[in-house]
């Protein structure tokens, strides 16, 4: 043969040997020539069989008849055929064709697997045993067959996917999220995102998806198999393991077996750590209660060993016992380095134990909690009597009575000249700030502190600094510290086996993913509290409660209707937050002793609670109450807002959460009665100023229920209230508007939109040819600056691209004054987010041209700037900050950049911070944008703005003109005015 592509005719005659048959079938997917020639053959012989059958009908005899293979073998000039033959030729070309890839392209024939996730194509999860990895983490990789690559990708592009994920290489991970991009969503295809995330090192993206599949298909083996990876990556052993325990229920061949052994060992490297935690735990009890022998092995190694061996000095009897634990501290102090401990144990060897036994005696029952309220008074009177220095120290943090004697405690700790007490004393001055609301003095004295963790030692004190940090964080609403920094002292808990900061650190990452209404992450940090916790009836009632909380927001009502009735059947009263839970689950699945119960967990939390708790403690049972004594409900509702409202409770959060939440309660009750003029009277007590008259569009959504207010041009007022609502509301808002209401607002020039959170600054809300923005400041505007416009532009910034994320330099901006403007740029390194924040301060116009990120776990949006020492992020917290004396009008030009938060106190964005800061109005988009498309829009906007036109009409009015013209409508809408 000279050449394949001249065996065309043989083969559709089907006159080819087999073998060279099969090499032309080989050949035929990469030749276009010879596609096109086999399909021309077939139309040509399809139409020369129905010439025969036509001219068979017409002639008289048999001699009329043509050989069909002598006609389509002719030269002959083609007419269009009838979409049926069309449709055959395809379907005789497809037969032809090989149904499935000749190579093994998903490398199924080999005896064992690359790849330890499983795939959704059927081709690609035939189970094998795993393939042993490289101990170097090296390996050659598998080839790519190219020839049958080629061919998945016009007949299989879901195998093409599955070929470039077996192989388990993290580069071909990011050409099948490529070509995944361009396909369907499935459950199978949604499965296969995820094995391309954990191939990338993101646990977190793939358990969002695979919690997706099983959402629908709960028994969805691949899916299972890789939420237990996932599971297992983010440091979830138990909940993995369980994972792995329903594949294996599902009887696979070869599937099953893996997973339980897979299970089995996630629980039993779990058991073994908690085992050797217990074993140190039991040491440190017996260094305590008798003369010690040896310790177990490594005992000095684990980091609260320490904090055993300072109890067992305390409690020590008699001189002989005291002398006894210098082993133990040579052996501790040998890991810090220099001799502290020792010189504890010498110094206390030295004491008058006549007077020291009684003391430590008394310090051993108070550890054992045999002390009475009495009791223990007149222990702690008797120490502050005594020179027993070290045993006071401990009985005031075991009796929680520091704050009292603080000053005391900094100078008898500071002059043990020991680490672990200088770290002990700033964790108590710390609480003591928090406790008076000054949080961020707080902070800083525990970032002081944390300077001493630089040697080993003090590692359980250092994390018990860091626990203090995160909680701190959260309070404060800090979700990108509080995260960074938790997960990295989990970590650290978990590589000390530190069991029970481990704990409460892990709860602390489901509170700050709570926060952030990330419900897949929420879901599976508390999966594992609740097995690590199955035997403790406190940590059981701690996940189910916040269980029933997240159940609750995506209105899920039956399922936290049973975690809540799970959490009370511990028998213990429900927490603060469940206790919040309860209100709202109560309202639309009530109990007969739900009342009792809200009233013993409020009861039970009383004497804790900060001043802005109490108050929130008052919106809870006013909330419970409005359902069923509105008159009461109110009432404790108007008196929570008034315990919020006192001095020094401005930037107290939970003042700030009982005030917004009251509101809510009561502008839904006002809704469902009907009470429109006094829904929004509240509306504009809760902001504080007055509302326009006219034109005027507020809006409030609280779980289940929405409240709609409408002013048209005339000024007549209209309501819609429901409360039938069972699905969350989307991010987009379209439709949200009732078309009664939308009526009266079309005939205004333009709306203005009072929106509470968590509607505030959502696109959709009102339609894209009606001229609109949001209402933001809630306090009076500052004075534009006299004198000429300065006219700050940030642009061709000079930013470190993540490697993560796939962004590329943004084209070439050219700035665009006014003739009257002062100008002011920044660029290229210069435009740090510092020097930039410096520079906005007297600015009367900014734009910001840059990479807009939305930060996948804090659900915030920030700009990428230049690098600095304090991080390139231009940050919602950072512009909140800020002071613009100014009072700019600024241009965000960057993707995501009017994001918005879920949050249902106060907008928490970057449009809400800039006008915060001072800004006189700030338009940005909510989705990602083209540079040159979206630079040559805001533009536009801005001179129409420049010219006089108010910036809501101006922005409409541009958006109609490029909407009429074809340009931009994929993103248009998404651009938000916020004034």
């Amino acid at each position: 043969m000279d050449s394949l592509c001249d065996n065309v005719e043989l083969f559709v005659d089907g006159e080819l040997a087999p073998e060279h048959a099969e090499a032309f079938r080989q050949h035929l997917p990469d030749c276009a020539r010879c596609q096109r020639e086999v399909t021309e053959l077939l139309q040509l012989k399809l139409l020369a069989h129905r010439h025969a059958e036509n001219a068979e009908e017409r002639a008289p005899a048999p001699l009329s008849r043509v050989p069909p293979v002598a006609f389509w073998k002719r030269s002959v000039v083609l007419v269009p055929a009838a979409l049926a033959a069309a449709l055959l030729v395809l379907v005789a070309v497809r037969f032809l064709l090989p149904s499935k890839p000749r190579q093994d392209v998903w490398l199924a024939q080999r005896t064992e697997r690359l790849l330890e996730a499983r795939l959704g194509h059927p081709g690609a999860d035939v189970y094998r045993p795993p393939a042993p990895k490289m101990m170097g983490g090296t390996g050659n990789p598998e080839e790519l067959p190219l020839e049958a690559m080629a061919w998945l990708e016009r007949e299989d592009p879901h195998g093409l996917v599955a070929a470039y994920l077996v192989r388990d290489d993290k580069g071909l991970a990011d050409q099948a999220l490529r070509k995944l991009e361009k396909l369907e969503h499935s459950p199978e295809l949604d499965n296969d995102r995820a094995v391309a995330l954990l191939l990338k090192g993101q646990p977190k993206e793939a358990l969002r998806l695979v919690d997706g599949v099983l959402e629908t298909h709960p028994r969805h083996p691949q899916a299972l198999w890789n939420r237990g990876l996932a599971l297992r990556e983010l440091g979830l052993p138990l909940l993995a393991a369980r994972a792995f325990t329903e594949v294996a229920a599902l009887k696979e061949p070869g599937w099953s077996d893996e997973a339980a052994r897979k299970a089995e060992a996630l629980q039993r490297a779990v058991f073994e750590r908690r085992t050797r935690w217990m074993a140190t735990r039991e040491a440190g009890r017996a260094l305590r209660e008798a003369t010690p022998g040896v310790p177990p092995r490594g005992f000095g190694e684990v980091p609260i060993s320490r904090l055993f061996f300072y109890d067992a000095v305390r409690s020590a009897p008699d001189r002989e016992r005291v002398l006894a634990l210098l082993p133990v501290a040579r052996e501790l102090d040998a890991r810090e380095g220099g001799d502290v401990l020792e010189r504890y144990v010498q110094r206390s060897a030295e004491a008058d134990f006549s007077r020291r036994a009684p003391l430590a005696r008394q310090y051993s029952e108070l550890i054992d909690k045999r002390l009475s309220s009495e009791e223990r008074e007149r222990f702690l009177a008797a120490l502050l009597q005594s020179r027993e220095d070290d045993i006071l120290l401990g009985a005031l943090i075991q009796m929680g009575a520091t704050a009292r004697h603080l000053e005391l405690y900094e100078a008898k700790a500071a002059a043990t000249g020991d680490r672990w007490f200088q770290l002990l004393a700033a964790q108590e001055r710390a609480r003591a700030e928090s406790a008076a609301g000054r949080w961020t003095q707080a902070t800083r004295t525990l970032l002081a502190a944390r300077g001493l963790c630089t040697a080993r030692g003090v590692e359980y004190r250092c994390l018990c600094i860091d626990r203090e940090l995160s909680n701190l964080y959260i309070l404060r609403r800090m979700v990108d510290a509080a995260r960074t920094h938790t997960e990295r002292s989990w970590k650290a808990a978990r590589e000390n086996n530190e069991w029970e900061l481990e704990n409460d650190l892990l709860w602390n990452l489901s509170q700050i993913a709570r926060v952030v209404n990330d419900a897949a992450l929420t879901r599976a940090y508390l999966g594992e509290y609740l097995e690590r916790g199955r035997e403790d009836p406190d940590m059981r009632r701690r996940a189910h409660q916040d269980l029933a909380s997240i159940a609750f927001r995506e209105l899920r009502v039956d399922e936290a209707r049973r975690e809540i009735d799970s959490a009370l059947a511990t028998g213990l009263p429900l927490l603060y937050s469940g206790a919040y839970s309860l209100t709202d689950i109560s309202r639309l699945k009530s109990e007969p002793g739900d009342e009792a119960h809200l009233n013993q967990a409020l009861e039970a939390a009383g004497p804790a609670l900060s001043a802005g708790e109490r108050a929130v403690a008052t919106h809870m049972r006013g909330r419970f109450y409005i359902e069923r004594d509105a008159a009461k409900g109110r009432a404790l509702l108007q008196r929570a807002i008034e315990e919020a409202s006192a001095p020094g409770l401005e930037e107290d959060p939970g003042a700030r959460r009982a005030r917004a939440y009251s509101y809510t309660s009561l502008l839904h009750d006002a809704g469902r009665r009907g009470a429109f003029p006094e829904a929004l009277e509240l509306f504009a007590r809760e902001r504080g100023m007055e509302l326009p008259g006219k034109c005027l569009l507020a809006v409030t959504a609280d779980s289940e229920r929405t409240l709609l207010l409408a002013r048209g041009a005339s000024g007549e007022l209209l309501g819609h209230f429901d409360e039938s609502r069972r699905q969350p509301l989307p991010q987009r808002l379209d439709g949200f508007v009732p078309e009664k209401l939308l009526a009266a607002l079309r005939t205004c020039p333009r709306v203005e939109v009072l929106a509470r959170p968590p509607l505030h600054g959502r696109a959709g809300l009102l339609p894209p040819e009606m001229a609109w923005s949001y209402l933001t400041r809630t306090s009076p505007s500052h004075a534009p600056r006299v004198g000429p416009s300065v006219h700050l532009v940030v642009y061709d910034v000079e930013a470190e691209l993540p490697t993560e994320a796939s962004l590329k330099r943004l084209n070439a901006w050219t700035p665009v004054f006014g003739s009257e403007e002062q100008r002011v740029t920044l660029s290229g390194a210069e435009a740090t987010p510092s020097r930039v924040l410096s520079a906005m301060r007297d600015a009367t116009e900014i734009d910001l041209v840059a990479h807009g990120i939305v930060d996948g776990y804090s659900n915030t949006s920030y700009l990428l700037l230049a690098p600095e020492q304090d991080g390139p992020e231009l940050s919602v917290p950072r512009v909140r900050s800020a002071s613009l004396r100014g009072a700019p009008f600024v241009v965000l030009v960057a993707c995501h950049a009017a994001h918005t938060a879920y949050t249902f106190e106060t907008p928490f964005s970057l449009p809400a911070s800039f006008i915060e800061a001072g800004a006189r109005g700030v338009l940005a988009a909510t989705v990602e944008i083209p540079d040159l498309e979206a630079g040559a829009f805001f533009n536009a906007v801005r001179e129409r703005i420049r010219s006089g036109t108010a910036p809501a009409l101006a922005l409409r009015d541009e958006r109609v003109q490029w909407l009429r013209a074809g340009r931009g409508a994929t993103w248009l809408d998404s651009v938000l005015l916020f004034e």
